[in-house]
């Protein structure tokens, strides 16, 4: 489960966390300075990027994919073995007699 955490919802969220820190911290000044505007007014950045912050993300998550996938597994020339149930082999410990 955390594997799939960091792999997959990580990459994609962060740049959202990102853009939202982003937002965050230049919203007073870019309010002081332009007033109030309409949607339509507003510059492309505070429209928000949706689409890109997405695909970047998603391309992120291939990305950490692709790196921890070609670096886990045995090293070349080990051998696996397979698991194996060894049944545990109880002793009669009966002592009514």
């Amino acid at each position: 489960m955390l594997t799939r955490l960091l792999l997959i919802l990580l990459p994609i969220l962060l740049p959202f966390a990102l853009y939202f820190a982003y937002y965050l911290v230049t919203r007073r000044s870019r309010s002081e300075a332009d007033g109030e505007m309409r949607e339509e007014d507003l510059p492309w950045v505070e429209r928000g990027p949706w689409a890109w912050l997405f695909l970047s993300g998603v391309v992120m998550a291939g990305i950490a994919m692709g790196v921890y996938f070609s670096n886990s597994g045995p090293a070349p020339g080990d051998s696996l073995v397979s698991p194996s149930y060894q049944p545990k082999v109880l002793e009669n410990t009966d002592t009514d007699s």
